[in-house]
This record gives structure tokens, sequence and C-alpha cells, in this order.
């Protein structure tokens, strides 16, 4: 009579050692492989808001505005650096009218496409947020400039900063990437993780 064949203690162990090492190994590499895909995907967006914005300026003579959440209304995303609600309702719906009726006869958009989450703060004009892949607003920014960008902001603003501004020809525009923070002014923008256009 031959004896019954069956595993060891020892021997499952190592069985159930080697799937677990399998599945440590393939879950980092999805995490890594989502994140870098999360850059992608903030890079793209920002280059696609940068676009909007030229082809909005190129009909209107000016960038669109950057925005002015209520610090009362919405002090995190404002003390954190904003966001990029003007902008977007500029691009999407034109600034006191709608996508039908826009309030400038020369704004020919919407100039904008893209179907990214977004986060309404408080029901006002312009505080409604496109939200990068980290569920932040972005933040854009044109510059204070009276003779190449419109309106000089005004003071108190949350974009009166003098940041330092890398696109000397068009605007600044940055995702806080997955910390959720950025540096502060001057360098908005230069966290180790954010997602820019700043081309350097």
């Amino acid at each position: 009579m031959k004896g019954n064949k069956a595993f060891t203690l020892i021997e499952l162990l190592v069985v159930v050692l080697i799937l677990m090492l399998l599945a440590t190994i393939a879950v980092g590499l999805y995490i890594r492989e989502m994140e870098r895909a999360r850059y992608a995907v903030a890079k793209s967006t920002i280059s696609e808001i940068e676009r909007a914005a030229a082809r909005y300026a190129l009909d209107m003579s000016a960038y669109p505005p950057s925005l002015s959440l209520n610090p009362s209304l919405n002090s995190s995303v404002a003390a954190s650096g904003g966001g990029c609600g003007y902008a977007e309702e500029a691009l999407l719906h034109s600034i006191g009218g709608s996508s039908t009726a826009p309030s400038d006869p020369r704004w020919g958009g919407p100039y904008l496409t893209i179907k990214n989450e977004m986060l309404d703060t408080t029901g006002g004009p312009g505080d409604v947020q496109i939200l990068d892949p980290w569920k932040q607003p972005y933040r854009f920014v044109r510059r204070n400039d009276y003779a190449n960008f419109g309106t000089r902001l005004p003071a108190g603003h949350p974009y009166q900063a003098t940041e330092t501004w890398y696109n000397p020809s068009t605007v600044q525009i940055i995702s806080r990437g997955p910390n959720g923070v950025t540096l502060s002014d001057p360098n908005f923008g230069r966290d180790i993780d954010d997602v820019s256009n700043f081309g350097l």
C-alpha cells in the first residue's frame, strides 16, 4: 500500500509566500502606473486649457480672467492659491452671458471641451472649478499687466501676488499634484510634484 502524498506545512507556507510576493510586486506596479497616468492627464488638461485661453485671447484681445474666489466663501481654495473658476466660465459660457447668448459679440466659444469632474464651491459665478486627477482645482493666472493682459487685478485679489512669471507670452496653469499643495509666493507651481505649463 502506497503512502498518501500531501503537502507539508513548509511547502504550503512557501507557496503562500511566493503568491504574496507576486501580489506585492503587481500592486506596486499598478499604483506606480496609475500615478504616471494621472500626471499625463494633468499635463494634457493644462495644455488644453492653455490652447483654449489662446483662442479666447484671439477673439477677445485679452486672456480669460484669473479666479477671485471670495476667501470668506471658500477659504481652503483661496488660501491654497485659488483655482480656475472665472477662466472656466469665460472659456465655456462667456463672462456674464451663456454659450448661446454671450455678453460680448466677439466671444466665439465654447473654447474648452474637457469633461473633467468639476466642483461647484458656492454656486456663484466663477466658482465652478475644473479639477485635476487628484480632485484639486487647477490654478489659472493671467499676468497682472495693464499693457498686455487687460485690467489690473484689484488689491486684495488672491492672484495679486508677485509670483515669479515663467510664461511671458501666455498664462500660467498649475496642478498642485498628489500632495495637493504648492510652494508659497513667489514660487507657485514649483513644488516637486506640481504639474505646470512653465516649460522649464
